[in-house]
């Protein structure tokens, strides 16, 4: 199988900032992808058509669904239409992005249309305004938004975010910082920095906030943060161990992991009674809950048979029932949007990787090829699942579509980066 290396080198900043470089490497097949040409003219001079382009042809790129051809290579300003739909045909390309940004009466904007080559009509037209508070990338991830919806019938995620932990090596000690940024790699603030450990950030139902574990008071408590405005607030009064948070997707509890006379169990927090029950009690650890969908169910991690396992437990009334059987160890749960199915972290026997288990077929499928991998993440259409791994001994990030198309590694240059969790 043909395979396609893209280098991007990128830079991130951060609130201090200062920077770190980060590498992406995009490693697709070829086969199958659909090809697809984009071009944008430019009459206005506030907004440059390359930057458009970069973004969208990199998006669509990315996705695994498609082979970006040269534009340039052929005449895209023929009025007839049967003659433009040919020449683009001739080139290669099956749809054809055309957008042009101009100025009308003091105001820019920018109109696309997508162009169904082999139909040979128009399957998209929108026109965008544009101003001085207009975030090219933002817009420009839209537009791939509604062109990859339009052709595959899949919701995209280009506007989506990421958040993971990085670890900064200095002379005598080490950083830890709580990154936000875009699918892509661009547009990254570290919003929390600390000399003590910050572990396991997950996002509120709305991505407004972020939740996380630091032990800057020297012991493992969850902490949330409002995006917005930067505040921090503890979850749980007192000095008591708190870990593993997860929000329910109706935004009113969050579960996570306590010690109960030295043995971890999981509690539920609800938020406007401020109220705490026990969820879990058994002989075993019982540890990393992820919410069902509907905020009925909760899976878990659990070693009560000997060896960690993945459980499922009603919210209200029910017994757990344990689901993974396959290999010796499956842990850290996360489940699809559309409650399908689970990712998580499997061993077989031949070291710690990301498979996604079918709730329905009781299927297991391994997807990923390291020996470290960890901390899987559904994107929100399912069709990707980004996790930690390790390369030459150090954490990268990766991203890797269900079908094994394209995997894609984040690498910050200088840094560990681990835990990565994409917002809903």
């Amino acid at each position: 199988m043909k395979k396609i290396i893209l280098l991007l080198i990128v830079q991130l900043f951060i609130t201090s900032k200062s920077y770190s470089e980060l590498t992406i490497k995009i490693d697709r097949a070829e086969i199958g992808a659909l090809p697809i040409m984009v071009h944008i003219n430019q009459d206005s001079k506030n907004y440059p058509a390359k930057e458009f382009k970069d973004i969208i042809e990199n998006d669509l790129y990315g996705s695994g669904y498609f082979n970006v051809l040269d534009s340039l290579k052929v005449k895209n300003t023929i009025k007839n239409k049967s003659t433009q739909y040919a020449l683009w045909n001739l080139a290669g390309a099956n749809y054809f992005l055309k957008a042009d940004i101009y100025s009308n009466a003091g105001k820019d904007f920018i109109k696309f249309e997508l162009h169904n080559v082999i139909k040979k009509n128009i399957t998209i037209s929108y026109k965008i305004n544009l101003n001085e508070k207009s975030n090219i990338r933002k817009i420009s991830h839209t537009i791939s938004n509604v062109i990859f919806e339009d052709i595959t019938g899949i919701k995209g995620i280009f506007d989506t975010k990421i958040a993971y932990i990085s670890t900064e090596k200095l002379e005598n000690r080490k950083i830890y910082k709580l990154h936000v940024a875009d699918i892509d790699g661009f547009n990254s603030v570290a919003i929390y920095k600390s000399s003590k450990q910050l572990m396991s950030p997950t996002w509120s139902p709305k991505n407004d906030k972020i939740a996380y574990v630091s032990f800057e008071n020297n012991r493992p408590q969850i902490f949330i943060q409002t995006l917005s405005t930067g505040e921090r607030i503890k979850l749980l009064d007192g000095n008591k161990s708190s870990s593993a948070p997860a929000w329910s997707p109706n935004e009113k509890f969050m579960a996570y992991t306590s010690s109960v006379n030295g043995n971890l169990e999981i509690f539920i927090y609800n938020f406007s009674k401020k109220s705490i029950s026990r969820f879990t009690n058994s002989i075993g650890i019982d540890t990393e809950a992820e919410w069902g969908p509907k905020s009925k169910k909760i899976y878990f991690t659990s070693d009560r048979s000997g060896r960690p396992h993945i459980y499922s437990k009603p919210v209200r009334r029910g017994n757990a029932k344990r689901l993974t059987f396959d290999g010796s160890y499956n842990a850290d749960a996360n489940v699809s949007s559309d409650g399908k199915f689970l990712s998580i972290v499997h061993n077989g026997g031949n070291g710690h990787k990301i498979a996604i288990y079918s709730l329905d077929d009781k299927y297991l499928k391994v997807i990923s090829k390291g020996r470290l991998d960890e901390a899987p993440s559904f994107a929100p259409n399912n069709k990707m699942v980004l996790f930690a791994s390790k390369k030459l001994h150090k954490g990268i990030l990766v991203a890797t579509s269900n079908d094994g198309r394209i995997r894609k590694e984040i690498e910050l240059v200088g840094e560990d980066v681990r835990e990565p969790i994409w917002s809903h």
